[in-house]
């Protein structure tokens, strides 16, 4: 039986990987996401990064068979139901394509790989549901395995987020990795983390927050030890200290007893709490408290807002349109003959297809944005700028995939052969030019859309004679179009042709 009306969110997270599925209710406070159900896999990835960066074979095994037991629980769900993010380690692991790719086939969902701002942005929109509404500022704190993201907001704006790659699985390996510690070691961690966390710590200080909350594994394992042991509601730096004194004083967190302490947080206590120390030291933090909602929840609503609210992407394009000066009705013109362009010919799910005439359109709403720094070469400009803006509620790979096409909007070709591998990416490349040769008056007059055919790698483009013969201009610029594709080859043939 489906379950249309529940919501899944899938946690790749550097210590471990975590399922959350939630239904939608309707509530007298509006459109709420009840959860329903949770599964958790310490699947401890980061510790299977070697030196050389790579995910090693013990740690990926880890992570496939959590996948594939993920997946069976999804097997109903439909994929514009589910939403899965990867962080930290795979953010810088070199082999995370390739991981990728088999972890995708293990799921049966697609995997995004997310930046750390987008993360950051996530842990708070969970937070923000979790917390009341009550027009405060509050500090949001979530340290991972490999990274650690802090965020100040009001209610569900966010005002500065940030994420530093410091975490309590990568500061275990480097200061803790036989698990036996020292005041030395201890004390070097807590620096290294302090030293991540430094180059924030002004603007956030300056920004300043009435109350702050801890999210995610670390700071939930260290409240409740505060208030199992010690009978603490919130955490203090006194009460970190003491944590870590009973934890020096028993040499590693196996020989530590201290009520509270769940097993499965003992192979990364050290880290974590060096981690939350450093935190409270550089921000100057006098106490937290735990908030339970983070990044998994973070994606419920998220997904739940692109259904119900308008997409964060929809307003992150509106956002930077805007800041760089661009023409909204000529981007939407350009973007509405160039999706429908690709809706004629793209072939595949219909959830693919309906995602790639979106980042299609996207792309064609901000192909300018590199004319604010120089009309000559734009297109390079666009596509710097595209790869490296912060994108909220955008994935690493549907910015890179952005990047890829506004690069690919004007000049020759040829650059392009290692920056689009896939055949879909080349069509949406190809209906982007067509579109922007045929709105290059930009003076609103209505074109027609152009028949596009695409049958075994061949591409056939028609237009009206009529309509080409008043366009003359607009004629050649495409016919020297098909030339140009014809000369570099991802396809065997594009043909142009008036009728």
């Amino acid at each position: 039986m489906p379950e249309r009306h529940l919501l899944a969110a899938v946690d790749l997270g550097s210590n471990s990987f975590r399922l959350l599925i939630g239904r939608v209710e309707q509530s007298g406070s509006g459109v709420q996401v009840q959860p329903l159900d949770a599964l958790k896999a310490p699947v401890r990835l980061a510790a299977g990064l070697t030196p050389e960066g790579m995910i090693d074979a013990p740690a990926q095994q880890r992570a496939l068979e959590a996948l594939a037991r993920f997946g069976e629980r999804l097997r109903s769900f439909s994929p514009d139901a589910v939403r899965a993010v990867a962080t930290n380690t795979l953010r810088v692991a070199r082999n995370a394509s390739h991981f990728r790719a088999t972890a995708e086939a293990a799921l049966g969902f697609p995997i995004d790989i997310i930046a750390g701002h987008e993360e950051a942005r996530l842990i708070y929109c969970g937070a923000a549901h979790a917390l009341p509404a009550d027009g405060r500022n509050r500090l949001v704190v979530d340290i991972g395995g490999g990274s650690t993201e802090c965020i100040i907001g009001q209610d569900y704006e966010t005002h500065l987020l940030e994420s530093v790659s410091v975490g309590c699985v990568s500061l275990t390996r480097k200061h803790f990795p036989d698990g036996n510690l020292s005041r030395s070691s201890f004390e070097k961690a807590v620096l290294r983390a302090r030293a991540a966390l430094a180059p924030i710590g002004l603007a956030y200080r300056r920004e300043g927050w009435d109350y702050a909350v801890g999210t995610s594994g670390t700071a939930k394992s260290l409240s409740q030890i505060a208030a199992a042991q010690w009978g603490r509601t919130e955490l203090t730096r006194q009460g970190l200290r003491d944590i870590a004194d009973a934890l020096l004083a028993a040499g590693s967190a196996e020989r530590l007893r201290l009520e509270g302490l769940r097993a499965d947080r003992r192979p990364v206590l050290a880290g974590g709490l060096a981690a939350m120390i450093a935190v409270f030291e550089e921000l100057e933090l006098p106490a937290m408290r735990y908030c339970p909602g983070a990044l998994r929840q973070g994606l419920l609503y998220d997904l739940l807002g692109r259904e119900t609210e308008g997409d964060m992407r929809e307003l992150t394009v509106a956002r930077m349109s805007a800041r760089y000066g661009l023409d909204p009705a000529h981007g939407a013109r350009v973007a509405e003959t160039a999706r429908a362009m690709l809706g004629q010919a793209d072939r595949g799910p219909a959830e693919q297809r309906s995602a790639d005439r979106d980042l299609l359109g996207w792309t064609a709403q901000l192909a300018e944005v590199g004319m604010s720094i120089s009309h000559e070469d734009h297109h390079r400009h666009s596509g710097y700028i595209l790869s490296h803006a912060d994108m909220p509620g955008f994935s690493q790979n549907e910015q890179a995939r952005m990047a890829s096409l506004a690069l690919g909007q004007g000049g020759g070709l040829r650059k392009m052969r290692g920056a689009i591998t896939d055949e879909r990416d080349w069509l949406m490349l190809l209906c982007l030019r067509v579109a922007i040769i045929l709105h290059r008056r930009r003076d609103g007059e209505e074109v027609p859309l152009p028949a596009l055919f695409a049958r075994a790698g061949r591409v056939r483009i028609e237009l009206p004679a009529a309509w080409a013969q008043r366009h003359p201009l607009s004629d050649e610029s495409l016919r020297a179009e098909a030339a140009t594709w014809n000369e570099v080859g991802p396809f065997p043939e594009v043909l142009y042709q008036t009728l």
